[in-house]
């Protein structure tokens, strides 16, 4: 049974039961069981009820559970008088974030925070920039023209400084282009026969092509008519087929001088890669008694 001046009723949120007095009618307060505000409300009465209401008592501060303290104005609690008096700590004001500029590309992509160059993650969301631009085409196009240039430099160096496969010119090649810009001189058949021979070998001579290699060669006469030849067999040691090879050899009077414009050659269409190609050349000057090569075997492959 409830106080005289004093109402009951329930909490809308845990169904506790309140008391209170009846000036808080129709007041929301904090409920004392579950801190939830709550309405202070009695049940609507029939018309057959009578309501008899007493003026309350002067209130006490009972302190009892499920109490309501009464507050100095309805729907208000009232304020400590000592908070004026304690020491009030003012909380700093925040700066305020700088707003990041259309297509600034040190802006934060989640909350549009402007990053310090030197900063990878977002000191306000947290979110990590990515460290690499975005790809897109003329960035792609530049970096495979640079990796096909590289390519290129590298295979060009390693044909410049080796001979062997796959890379390496060969020297004959070397020399070609050496004396197309004007590094070496190109040699005559004389001088090229006299540096062979290790003989008044000038600067830049020219050297034995390693692809056409010739293996032997010998004068021969014919017993039937007495004519001069001379034979020999001609090796293509490359993986390559050559064509238009051709050996020359550079006619010697009987004490062994070049005879001037008395030269003879031998030709073949084509030879195959580790084929051998045996020659036969007739010695068309009476005055010719011996003969001396004409290095390198020429060809085209």
């Amino acid at each position: 049974m409830s106080a005289p001046g004093m109402y009951k009723c329930s909490c809308q949120t845990c169904g506790e039961h309140l008391e209170y007095p009846l000036d808080f009618e129709g007041t929301i307060v904090a409920c004392p069981h579950c801190g939830q505000g709550t309405e202070l409300h009695q049940p609507k009465l029939t018309s057959t009820q009578a309501i008899t209401t007493q003026a309350p008592p002067p209130m006490k501060s009972s302190g009892g559970r499920g109490s309501v303290m009464p507050p100095t104005s309805r729907g208000r609690v009232e304020h400590d008088p000592l908070s004026a008096v304690a020491p009030q700590t003012e909380k700093p004001t925040p700066e305020p974030i700088p707003a990041a500029e259309p297509d600034d590309p040190n802006a934060c992509v989640n909350c549009g925070v402007v990053f310090d160059e030197d900063e990878t993650v977002c000191v306000e969301c947290g979110h990590r920039r990515p460290t690499v631009s975005n790809w897109n085409g003329p960035t792609i196009f530049r970096l495979v023209a640079g990796i096909i240039i590289a390519c290129e430099l590298l295979v060009l160096i390693l044909q410049w400084t080796t001979t062997g496969k796959p890379f390496g010119l060969r020297q004959r090649t070397r020399h070609a282009v050496l004396v197309k810009i004007g590094l070496r001189k190109e040699l005559t058949p004389a001088e090229a026969a006299a540096a062979q021979s290790g003989t008044n070998s000038p600067a830049g001579s020219i050297v034995k092509d390693p692809d056409l290699l010739l293996k032997d060669h010998r004068l021969i006469t014919d017993k039937n008519n007495g004519a001069q030849y001379i034979t020999g067999t001609i090796k293509n040691i490359s993986q390559y087929r050559y064509l238009a090879v051709k050996v020359n050899f550079a006619l010697l009077d009987g004490a062994s001088q070049v005879i001037p414009d008395a030269n003879v050659s031998a030709y073949t269409q084509t030879i195959e890669p580790g084929k051998d190609w045996t020659f036969k050349v007739l010695l068309l000057d009476p005055d010719a008694k011996d003969y001396r090569p004409l290095p390198p075997v020429e060809g085209v492959r």
